[in-house]
C-alpha cells in the first residue's frame, strides 16, 4: 500500500506541475527514492540552513526532485567549482572546433609567459590543475574584480612563481583556469562570456547561467546558474555532448577527453576532496573530479562540487546525472558534502 501511495503521488504531482509554465521543476518522489527524501528531510534543515534542491535524472527523464525552504529548479545562485565543469566543456568547444589543442603550450597564445619562463605548461595542466602555480595567488588576481582577464593573466605571468615544475604535482585552485580562460579568448576571438554563452548556454537552453558582470570572471568558480539549467547541461554530457532536443555541443570524442585521468604521475599537494574519500591516484580530469571508480580504474562517477554546498555529478553506467543544489557561504563544501555523498551513494544503489 505504500510503494502505490507513493506513486500515485508522484503521478499526481508530475500531472499538477506539468500545467504550470514557471517551473520546470517537480517536487515529487518517485516508488525507490524514499530514502534519498528522508535523508534530505533529516539533513537539509540542520546543515543546509533549511534551503536545498535536489534533482535526479535517469536517461534524461526526473526519477527525483525536491525542493526545500522555498529552493526550486529556477533558483539561481553563484554555484562556485561547479563552475568547473562548465569551464572545461567552453575549452572543450575550442578543441573540438581546432582552435587549441589539450597539448598546446600556454606560450603559443600567451608569449609573456614565455618571457617569464612559464611557457610551456600545457592547457591539459592548466585545466586539471597539474600546472605546477598554487591553486589561488596571494595577490587575489584571480578573483580581482577591478581588473580585466587580460590583465589578470598578464600578471599571474609577472608576478605568480611556480611551486613545481609542470606535470609533477596536484594543487586544486583557480589560478591555472583562469590564464586557461585568457587563452580561449585568444584563440576564439571572442570574451570568455560570449564564449561560454554562444558555445554552450545558448545551445544548451541554460537561459539562466552566465559568469557575471565583471570583465575579469573566475573561470574556476564564478558562474551563476540554476538547477533546471545545470541538468541540461548534465544530461548533454551523459548523451555524449548531445542535447536532449537534438543539438550536438560537444563531440563525444571532447566529452571522452574530459573524463580521462590528468593525474596519474603526480603527486597531490592539495585537495579539497579528503584522500580516505577517493579510491584512485586518478582523481582528476579536465575540469572535474574522477571520485568514484571501478576495478581496473574504470570511472563510475564523476562530479564538480563548489565551495557553496552544490555538487553535481554524472554516473554514466545508471545513465543518471544528479545535482544537490544549495547556497551557504560559510564551509558549504564542508558540511553538506556528507549529506551529498550519501544521497550519491543510495542513487548509485537503484
Amino acid at each position: 500500500m505504500k510503494s502505490i501511495t507513493i506513486c500515485l503521488y508522484g503521478c499526481l504531482m508530475t500531472l499538477l506541475l506539468a500545467s504550470c509554465s514557471k517551473s520546470e521543476s517537480q517536487t515529487m518522489v518517485t516508488q525507490g527514492y524514499g530514502d534519498i527524501d528522508k535523508v534530505l528531510a533529516d539533513s537539509v534543515p540542520a546543515v543546509f540552513g533549511g534551503k536545498a534542491y535536489v534533482a535526479i535524472h535517469v536517461d534524461g527523464k526526473t526519477v527525483y526532485a525536491r525542493g526545500l525552504g522555498g529552493y526550486d529548479g529556477g533558483t539561481r545562485q553563484l554555484i562556485a567549482s561547479c563552475s568547473k565543469w562548465l569551464s572545461a566543456a567552453v575549452l572543450m568547444s575550442l578543441v573540438d572546433e581546432g582552435k587549441i589543442k589539450l597539448t598546446d603550450t600556454v606560450g603559443k597564445f600567451l608569449p609573456v609567459f614565455t618571457t617569464y619562463h612559464k611557457g610551456n605548461i600545457t592547457i591539459a595542466q592548466l585545466f586539471s590543475h597539474t600546472s605546477g602555480f598554487p591553486g589561488n595567488s596571494t595577490q587575489g588576481y584571480e578573483s580581482n574584480v577591478l581588473i580585466t582577464l587580460t590583465q589578470a593573466a598578464d600578471l599571474i605571468a609577472k608576478n605568480v612563481d611556480l611551486l613545481n615544475p609542470p606535470g609533477t604535482t596536484f594543487y586544486y585552485g583557480g589560478v591555472s583556469m583562469q590564464v586557461a580562460g585568457r587563452i580561449c579568448e585568444v584563440a576564439s576571438g571572442m570574451d570568455w562570456k560570449t564564449l561560454a554563452a554562444n558555445k554552450i548556454f545558448t545551445p544548451c537552453g541554460m537561459t539562466n547561467t552566465d559568469f557575471g558582470l565583471t570583465a575579469n570572471p573566475q573561470i574556476a568558480g564564478g558562474a551563476r546558474s540554476t538547477p533546471d539549467d545545470y541538468m541540461r547541461f548534465l544530461d548533454m554530457l551523459m548523451n555524449k555532448g548531445v542535447t536532449a532536443t537534438g543539438t550536438r555541443i560537444l563531440s563525444e570524442a571532447a566529452v571522452d577527453a574530459m573524463e580521462q585521468s590528468q593525474t596519474s604521475n603526480v603527486t597531490v599537494t592539495y585537495s579539497p576532496y579528503p584522500a580516505a574519500i577517493i579510491n584512485t591516484k586518478n582523481i582528476y580530469g579536465i575540469g572535474n573530479w574522477r571520485d568514484v571508480t571501478g576495478p581496473g580504474d574504470v570511472l563510475i562517477e564523476n562530479s564538480s562540487p563548489g565551495a557553496f554546498g552544490s555538487h553535481p555529478w554524472i554516473n554514466r553506467g545508471k545513465k543518471m546525472t544528479g545535482f544537490v543544489f544549495t547556497f551557504i557561504t560559510s564551509n558549504g563544501y564542508l558540511v553538506t558534502m556528507p549529506t551529498c555523498l550519501k544521497v550519491r551513494s543510495l542513487a548509485r544503489s537503484k
